[in-house]
């Protein structure tokens, strides 16, 4: 299978994923409100709590999720083959990775 087709695949998968998953259980399950406050904002004493960026929470968010996927993707290519590593790496991401992610890292405890 020519390369190519695998990257669009995988863009066409990751924009699927954040523009129809993500934002499903964002609005949907979650129920996000920026105007309510979270621990960060509530106990903010500078040392355990406080607000970070955007960006900073983003770096969090990408360290997590990026660590198991490129370990374990490429083990269970070994095992099963290419398919079953590269299904992993993209839909891993956002069936278990993600949602814990968001939820436990951006929602509940530092934004």
């Amino acid at each position: 299978m020519n390369s190519v087709i695998i990257l669009v695949l995988g863009v066409i998968v990751y924009y699927l994923g954040i523009n129809v998953y993500a934002k499903y259980i964002d609005e949907k399950i979650i129920k996000s409100d920026p105007k309510r406050a979270t621990p960060a904002r509530m106990y903010a004493d500078g040392v355990d709590f406080m607000p970070t960026s955007k960006n900073i929470l983003f770096g969090y968010q990408f360290k997590s999720i990026a660590g198991a996927a490129p370990v374990l993707g490429p083990i269970i290519a070994i095992k099963w083959g290419w398919l079953p590593g590269l299904l992993w790496i993209l839909l891993g991401t956002f069936f278990s990775g993600w949602v814990q992610d968001y939820t436990s890292a951006i929602v509940l405890s530092v934004s």
